[in-house]
């Protein structure tokens, strides 16, 4: 590789690292999020730009003097995030905590992937030709080994916690062990009942997200281990989805180390910062699911370019609708690098290969099936977790949740463009991560994937494509010069098209829902605040009330139905202590009428240190503007 190819690389994970790093702490206040999102958000798109032009230029002359510029930028916003952060109180406990977990994952994680990268480097480039495929099986044994003896007794491993998407998958389970289409249950009581153990997704008709909605691989991938599993359902969940999490970390790993270039093993100059990422994006999550998507998404492009990336393509969209993006995209790089024939054959065949999977449970009842793939981004998820986009749009420029939809399939659709005009597989992991900026209900580990996408494609790919390929490309694509001027008017419609459907919906949220909120201040006794809601639209509303709040503890940072004292606020629950032990729906509804408005008090749970609320009905979402425990004057 040129050198200032490998400088630039080098620039490029620094602003990388840095980035995993704020987000990390970043989604430590997850349910008070909102208060860092603009600037954390500006930070992103910065470091958007900085991914998208790494991808296009990293072989480019004076691309380290663009890296040099990106990283001093990005460093700037993370130094203002961090430093805005600071008003949180608790934030240095906060940075403690992440780096204890952040050093406990390198002390496990690090020496195994180490000494995996180094039995894959015998085994592949074999320096000691007669004795080196030997010595690389004995160093992944080694690894292996290591991994478990730090987990199960150099750290004390204690499992982790079930999700709502492990209970989910193990209810659908035991479905299909009984005959049933696991799509046709719905399990919202088991999910209300153990909601402060398993947690859930509320939607905005305030019903909990119970069913399957999730492809078939989804539930099989954790099969066998229910099998193994033994006890009540409660145990069996947390026992399997425990077993799970060692194994396909463990898989994870391997499969990292595995897919390394031998040009790269025998040049370990990016080794050591794709570890360093590779680890932080497991530092971010605690889910089965986002193992097996790692490993789905070595393997798509470790054979992205082989005649049976179908296959791959398949079964990795068994697993999760997540994946669809990169997976789109990266059929799109084919038929642009391959020829759209052979792009054809592989959307066809990985279509046939999702069929074969799924299509008993799709031929069972296509409705709901369809239905429950799409839940994710329908427009009536609860929008707890609002991605980059969406939170500057509601924060300046609010627009309705079937807006935001729609933006989300405009985004796709210009990232297909991109990957396509420019044939560039680095952009299949970059636009994916332009993508998920426009998804409105979002956590921080879908922006993990795609970074971590990058540098899996960076050790993988070592050099440019062969002259024999470039002129293959140039076979299928006679006028590239055209394909750009076509590309540029696509994505010139498709910006206007995006600015005509946010303009639409700011409208028709102004005109049919138009909340504002301020605080008025809270009781003497501080037992509540005291908000003033105004209806500035047109049509009368019976909307819901959402308290969110943070405690002095870490621990307890809570998604509150709290609202007390009923001021205009009818059957409403109580909840003084953790989030959703009382109730699985919010009953705080306020009914509002045009040009109207109201006092509502608020709970304010013991220790508390910092709230928000949401206001929302239907369609549509109002987030009120943050507040501390101190900007409250006693009324």
């Amino acid at each position: 590789m040129k050198r200032e190819s490998v400088t630039g690389e080098a620039f490029f994970a620094t602003g990388s690292i840095i980035y995993m790093l704020v987000v990390l702490l970043y989604s430590s206040h997850a349910y008070f999020s909102n208060s860092l999102s603009a600037v954390i958000d500006i930070y992103s798109m910065a470091y958007l730009a900085f991914a998208i032009g790494f991808s296009l230029l990293r072989r480019k002359k004076h691309f380290v003097k663009f890296s040099l510029a990106a990283l001093a930028a990005t460093a700037i916003i993370a130094a203002i995030s961090l430093a805005y952060m600071s008003s949180i109180p608790l934030i240095g406990n906060s940075i403690i905590g992440e780096a204890v977990n952040v050093g406990i994952a390198f002390a496990i994680i690090f020496p195994t992937t180490a000494i995996a990268v180094f039995g894959f480097y015998f085994i592949r480039t074999r320096p000691l030709k007669k004795y080196a495929k030997g010595i690389g099986a004995i160093l992944l044994i080694v690894a292996i080994a290591l991994f478990f003896y730090y987990q199960l007794y150099g750290f004390g491993y204690k499992g982790v916690n079930a999700d709502d998407e492990t209970v989910l998958s193990y209810y659908a389970f035991k479905a299909m062990q009984a005959g049933q289409n696991p799509y046709g249950i719905g399990i919202s009581n088991v999910l209300k009942h153990n909601s402060t153990t398993y947690g859930f997704t509320l939607t905005t008709e305030n019903k909990v997200v119970g069913y399957l909605d999730y492809p078939v691989l989804f539930v099989l991938a954790l099969a066998p281990f229910y099998y193994l599993a033994h006890g009540t359902a409660s145990s069996i969940i947390y026992s399997a989805n425990s077993a799970a999490y060692l194994i396909f970390l463990m898989l994870a790993i391997l499969s990292f180390a595995a897919a390394i270039s031998k040009q790269r093993l025998k040049n370990f100059k990016m080794l050591l910062p794709a570890i360093f990422v590779f680890i932080l994006y497991f530092v971010q999550i605690l889910s089965v699911q986002y193992l097996i998507m790692a490993i789905a998404l070595i393997a798509v492009f470790y054979s992205i370019d082989k005649w049976y990336a179908f296959v791959v393509l398949g079964i990795a969209a068994s697993l999760q609708e997540l994946l669809w993006i990169p997976i789109l995209f990266a059929i799109v790089y084919i038929a642009a690098s391959r020829g759209v024939i052979r792009g054809a054959k592989a959307s066809i065949g990985a279509i046939a290969i999702f069929i074969v999977i799924n299509g008993y449970f799709i031929l069972e009842n296509p409705g709901i099936y369809i239905s429950h793939m799409l839940a994710p981004v329908n427009g009536y998820l609860l929008p707890f977790l609002l991605s980059p986009i969406p939170s500057l749009l509601m924060l300046f420029y609010p627009v309705s949740m079937h807006g935001l939809e729609l933006i989300f399939y405009i985004s796709i659709t210009m990232g297909a463009t991109v990957v396509y005009v420019a044939r560039n597989k680095m952009l299949v992991a970059s636009m994916s991560l332009f993508a998920y900026f426009f998804l409105y209900h979002t956590l921080a580990a879908y922006f993990a994937v795609s970074i971590t996408l990058l540098f899996f494609i960076i050790v993988m790919e070592t050099k440019e494509t062969t002259a024999k390929r470039i002129k293959k490309r140039r076979a299928h694509n006679p006028i590239p010069g055209q394909r750009l001027k076509i590309g540029y008017v696509v994505l010139a419609v498709l910006a206007l098209a995006m600015v005509v459907v946010i303009a639409h919906s700011h409208y028709s949220y102004a005109h049919d829902f138009g909340i504002s909120v301020s605080y008025e201040g809270m009781s003497a006794n501080g037992t509540y605040a005291i908000l003033g809601i105004s209806n500035g639209g047109n049509k009368a509303l019976n909307a819901s009330v959402l308290e969110v709040y943070s405690t002095n503890s870490i621990e307890e940072n809570t998604l509150g139905l709290s609202v007390s004292q009923p001021e205009y606020i009818t059957n409403m629950s109580i909840c003084n202590t953790s989030c959703m032990e009382s109730n699985y729906m919010n009953y705080n509804i306020l009914a509002l009428q045009p040009g109207q408005g109201y006092r509502v008090k608020l709970f304010l749970p013991t220790n508390m240190s910092s709230m928000r609320c949401e206001i929302y009905t239907k369609y549509y979402y109002y987030e009120c503007p943050p507040v501390t425990i101190n900007n409250l004057e006693q009324k």
